[in-house]
This record gives C-alpha cells, sequence and structure tokens, in this order.
C-alpha cells in the first residue's frame, strides 16, 4: 500500500490544508506573503534552524516560501471557519524508508492554546490509516515547549538522531485495527 499524506484535515478547532493553491493563483500568494509577515517574527523563527529564517533581501517573504516549497510539502493552519492562516506544518516524505519529516509553527498570537498538540494528534490521527510510517521530528534544545508537544502525542527522544543543539524525536504510527 503506497503512502499517501492527505492534502487536508481537520481537528475540533483547526483546519490544514496544503498551501499549492494559495501558491498558485496570485491573488492568493499576495495574501498569503502578507500573512506570513505576520506569522513569521523573530520570536516565531527563533528557535528554528538558520535555513528557515528570513533573509534581509526586499521579497525576504517570497524568497521564504519558495524555498519552503522546494524542501517540503506545506500545509497552511487556519482556526475552523476561518481562511486566515495561524501556522504552518512542514512536512517531508521517504517513502522508501517509510519516514516522515514534520514541523510547525504557530504565529506568537497563538501560542499557548494547545494549537500544536491538536495539529500533530490531528495529523497521526490522519496517517493511521495508512500503513506504517516513522514520524521524526526536530526540536532545539531551547525550545521545551515543542517538545512538550511532541512527548505529549506519543513521540520519544532518539539519541542516536539528535545532536548537540537539536533534539530528535521519532514516533512509529501503524493502521488501526
Amino acid at each position: 500500500m503506497a503512502i499517501v499524506i492527505p492534502d487536508r484535515f481537520e481537528t475540533a478547532r483547526l483546519t490544514a490544508h496544503h498551501w499549492l493553491p494559495d501558491l498558485t493563483d496570485p491573488g492568493r500568494r499576495t495574501a498569503l506573503e502578507q500573512v506570513l509577515a505576520t506569522i513569521l517574527t523573530p520570536a516565531v523563527l527563533q528557535h528554528l534552524p538558520p535555513p528557515l529564517h528570513l533573509g534581509a533581501e526586499n521579497n525576504a517573504i517570497a524568497n521564504w516560501i519558495t524555498a519552503r516549497a522546494s524542501k517540503a510539502d506545506v500545509m497552511l493552519i487556519t482556526p475552523t471557519g476561518s481562511n486566515t492562516p495561524i501556522g504552518l506544518m512542514l512536512h517531508a516524505l521517504n517513502a522508501e524508508q517509510c519516514t516522515m519529516y514534520i514541523g510547525y509553527l504557530f504565529a506568537q498570537t497563538a501560542w499557548g492554546q494547545g494549537y500544536a498538540t491538536e495539529l500533530v494528534s490531528g495529523l497521526i490521527a490522519t496517517l493511521h490509516q495508512h500503513p506504517k510510517l516513522r514520524l521524526i521530528g526536530g526540536v532545539s534544545r531551547d525550545n521545551p515547549a515543542s517538545a512538550r508537544v511532541l512527548k505529549k502525542v506519543g513521540f520519544t527522544a532518539s539519541a542516536a538522531l539528535s545532536t548537540p543543539d537539536v533534539d530528535m524525536y521519532t514516533r512509529t504510527i501503524a493502521p488501526q485495527a
């Protein structure tokens, strides 16, 4: 059975949908760039690896979007009933190894509301319909809140995958019987 990652899933309070329709429509892309300018603040980006930081050029958001689109699938996270994103989930699938790398970020105004836990739990619930899959997420050591999210939804630390600056967490999921 092939691994198919859905383009959309919902939780009690959130909708996650692939950003490709927003990237291919010029008007929607402009709107996305504007909202990402409010989300991708220094506080939000500080715990992410340097490649995920914004550059200093005038079109930094557009360049950031292009770079992310070339490296991973990205889903926009919106509150149910809203069209305005409050966060992003990035994932990259290695089908040969049945492994998916995940990451997420939320606007600072959305912190502390349980959205990250809800998002990752929703992804796991969606993926239980597919073949066995190993999820991997990395967390900067200076971001204990994100580490708590992964632990809360069943990830465990992997010393073998971790580096001095980043703790790696894994969780294997399989189809529900």
